[in-house]
């Protein structure tokens, strides 16, 4: 068969979210048709559609395609990227989009000391901001929503 109909396969037996190994989706696929396919060539169509092995809602690590959709692009507003901004009078936190955390952090440390912020950390979708002065963490707080320009959105 050729190997645009094994990479179609590949993703529809992805989406179903329920392979923990290569060996599992090596049968699944000799199941639907495409015989003697080994782990090594999974392995191989894994690196080419950027699957990955994330832990599912029963904290079960599965291979599955990346939310493209959800990862922001350059081009894509930042007001779509960022959920919400929120404080506990320590710390300030903004929540994004899957995969939006790394983008934005990158512009807040670009300008961070200069609006007060000592630092950030971000994951995939959570971004944990510290600011440098306590008193003053709604201003700091307005400050990052002027220069990444929300007024109107969060």
């Amino acid at each position: 068969m050729h190997q645009s109909n094994l990479l179609v396969a590949l993703k529809v037996l992805l989406d179903e979210k329920r392979f923990s190994s290569q060996l599992q989706l090596a049968k699944a696929l000799s199941i639907r048709g495409f015989n003697n396919i080994s782990q090594t060539q999974v392995s191989r169509l894994i690196n080419k559609i950027g699957a990955i092995k994330v832990r599912n809602n029963k904290n079960q690590v599965i291979y599955r395609l990346p939310e493209h959709d959800f990862i922001p692009q350059m081009h894509q507003d930042i007001d779509t990227v960022i959920l919400s901004i929120q404080h506990n009078e320590n710390q300030i936190i903004i929540k994004t989009v899957a995969g939006g955390a790394g983008v934005i952090s990158k512009i807040i440390e670009n300008i961070g000391e200069s609006i007060g912020i000592l630092g950030c950390i971000s994951s995939n979708n959570t971004i944990l901001i510290i600011p440098e002065n306590l008193r003053i963490i709604n201003e700091t707080i307005r400050s990052i929503i002027t220069i990444l320009d929300l007024e109107n959105s969060v």
